[in-house]
């Protein structure tokens, strides 16, 4: 009876440890810290291969904020723009509401070797995709 009295105290007494360093190892977990990108590359002027549409991106934080413009030639209102990192490529997304391109939206990933950005534009009022190049208008960034 003896032993079997200590052998439930050993068990409580490693299930506590465990619990204990299960519990630290969670608490640690949650506070990792999180890893900042370097987005600057995306700051500068990039003209679509196709024509004369030019998206500038400036005031590039880390947090993948930006100051992002559109023209076409003049400019259309940006309502949201923010870079991610997307599948390990720069994403730079981009949502357009102005007459003519509501709800209308680029979604571009940075192609380092090419100093290129290439992706999709999804024209809302037609209801299409398409495949879209931008190239960096050069003097601008980088």
């Amino acid at each position: 009876m003896k032993n079997h009295r200590k052998n439930i105290c050993f068990l409580l007494l490693l299930t506590g440890l465990f619990l204990s360093h299960l519990q630290l190892a969670c608490a640690s977990d949650s506070a990792a810290p999180v890893v900042k990108q370097d987005y600057s590359v995306l700051a500068g002027e990039w003209q679509r291969t196709d024509g004369g549409y030019i998206v500038k991106v400036s005031d590039v934080g880390t947090d993948g904020k930006a100051r992002v413009e559109y023209f076409n030639p003049r400019s259309i209102h940006v309502e949201h723009a923010a870079i991610t990192t997307e599948k390990g490529l720069k994403k730079l997304f981009i949502k357009l509401q102005d007459r003519g391109y509501e709800n209308s939206t680029y979604s571009l990933y940075y192609y380092a070797e090419k100093d290129a950005l290439a992706g999709f534009y999804y024209q809302a009022t037609l209801d299409r995709t398409y495949k879209v190049i931008f190239m960096r208008r050069r003097g601008t960034g980088k």
